[in-house]
């Protein structure tokens, strides 16, 4: 599987996950800690993150404006 959503499914690093949620590597780390961004626990320790899952996770925290969950 070389396209569409095998490319979504694919494990981002702590700086790629970031960038795609606009924040700093810090930020993301400090999110990670508080909130239930989905992740991926590696035996390592390492975080790792799929993509899909962070464009899921966005569309299900989005807001209206005025405070409104869409």
């Amino acid at each position: 599987m070389f396209g569409g959503m095998a490319q979504l499914n694919h494990l981002l690093t702590n700086h790629a996950a970031a960038h795609i949620l606009g924040l700093t590597d810090r930020q993301l780390k400090a999110l990670v800690r508080s909130s239930d961004v989905p992740r991926v626990e590696l035996p390592n320790g390492e975080t790792r993150f799929v993509e899909q899952d962070l464009w899921t996770w966005i569309e299900a925290h989005k807001q209206r404006a005025g405070g409104a969950v869409s």
